[in-house]
């Protein structure tokens, strides 16, 4: 693991994050009629965003490409749990991230598709290694991080340890003390446990 940079937000400021984004659409005069939360990462940002401009249509697209401790597709897997009803809407789409931009790219070309007036796309985090470019994001990284999202706290954290090596749960507070990571929320014991939990997941 010691190759990889990781940049570790806690709740406040991936919450502070969320509200700089919607702030900057609600600046740049942005009034879609749906957001489309690619899930699982860009829910919390989507959530803050609709409530933020007051849009009451979010819809959730799943996309898997990332599984724990890397890519697990050639190309990203996107599910839609329900209709999508688009023709002649104004689309914007919200992500905590674009890293290599194909899934964002992937769910552009879909929605485009559907006959929308037009397809807007934000983040927090635009990595300058993407192939896709967001018209919206709170903060550009020049080089590549491995970013440590509270909503994911669980999963990053077995990734990163399974990366390291040892023991799964030595390994994962050692890194959390190397982090200085902060707003934890559970102890512990609640934590080892939850690490537990991914231990029986195939990945």
């Amino acid at each position: 693991m010691s190759d990889i940079e990781v940049m570790y937000l806690p709740w406040s400021k991936a919450i502070e994050y969320c509200y700089k984004l919607a702030s900057i659409l609600l600046d740049a005069g942005e009034n879609p009629d749906t957001i489309i939360a690619i899930s699982r990462g860009g829910l919390v940002p989507a959530r803050v965003v609709s409530d933020i401009l007051g849009v009451d249509d979010l819809v959730v697209l799943r996309s898997r490409f990332w599984g724990i401790g890397g890519k697990v597709l050639k190309e990203p897997e996107v599910s839609v749990h329900e209709k999508l009803d688009l023709g002649g809407k104004q689309v914007l789409v919200v992500d905590e991230v674009v890293d290599t931009g194909a899934t964002m790219s992937k769910i552009v070309r879909i929605i485009r598709s559907l006959g929308v007036k037009s397809v807007k796309t934000a983040v927090l985090h635009y990595k300058s290694t993407s192939a896709y470019k967001p018209d919206y994001y709170v903060e550009k990284l020049e080089k590549w991080v491995w970013i440590f999202y509270p909503w994911s706290f669980s999963e990053t954290l077995f990734g990163l340890a399974k990366l390291r090596g040892g023991d799964i749960v030595e390994s994962a507070f050692t890194i959390l003390r190397d982090l200085r990571a902060s707003e934890l929320y559970m102890d512990p014991i609640r934590i080892k446990a939850s690490l537990s939990k991914y231990l029986r997941t195939p990945t």
